[in-house]
């Protein structure tokens, strides 16, 4: 492990977007795209808080504290969407809870990556696939401010690109494949320039399995 090998603790809290292991699909290995970050980076150490069905104030109420405990340099925030799903939709409540999470991680010394949902305009019809765009509006906002980094895939039409399995919500092998490479790009381009980061780039080469 040298100094350009930045990310040594890896932390992930979130939804079932942090945790569903997708359908298989021909081709692919079984691998989310968090297990792909992994393989990539090659942590000392590893952590997957995810809880399937938690909401934003769930996962900063039963994540936040073992999150911070762990003392991550990379840390990935997957929240809001079961909120953003339902008609009772309160952005500014979503967005408050993301910055109590976000804003600690980062003063802590993390790198903070946000991932934003599919299109899922097919399956969701385009009111919520609407809330779903706006909370990947208030997300970005909200990890932008503490010097993190989001992650959008709201331009990608979640059915055309074949990463959705059969329940039409949860992505596919396909999607965590595609998930992790645009995430490890993403993160390959914009190094370590968050707040309480050392300016260490992340890990030349690294790429998902």
């Amino acid at each position: 492990m040298t100094d350009e090998q930045a990310f040594r603790r890896i932390v992930v809290l979130g939804d079932s977007i942090a945790v569903h292991r997708g359908d298989p699909v021909d081709g692919y290995p079984t691998q989310t795209w968090a297990e792909r970050i992994v393989l990539a980076f090659a942590p000392d150490a590893y952590l997957n808080l995810g809880v399937s069905g938690a909401e934003a104030a769930e996962v900063r109420a039963g994540q936040l504290e073992r999150a911070l405990s762990f003392r991550p340099d990379l840390a990935f925030v997957a929240a809001g969407a079961n909120d953003a799903t339902r008609r009772s939709f309160r952005p500014d409540r979503v967005e408050s809870e993301l910055d109590r999470m976000i804003g600690p991680l980062g003063r802590a010394g993390a790198l903070v990556v946000t991932l934003g949902c599919f299109d899922l305009s097919a399956t969701l019809g385009g009111a919520a696939a609407g809330r779903l765009r706006s909370l990947g509006d208030l997300t970005a906002r909200v990890v932008r401010r503490h010097g993190g980094l989001h992650v959008s895939f709201s331009d990608r039409p979640a059915h055309r690109d074949g990463v959705l399995g059969a329940d039409g919500l949860h992505i596919n092998a396909r999607g965590h494949a595609v998930v992790a490479a645009t995430l490890l790009s993403q993160l390959e381009a914009g190094g370590r320039n968050g707040p309480g980061g050392n300016g260490r780039p992340s890990r030349p080469g690294a790429r998902a399995t």
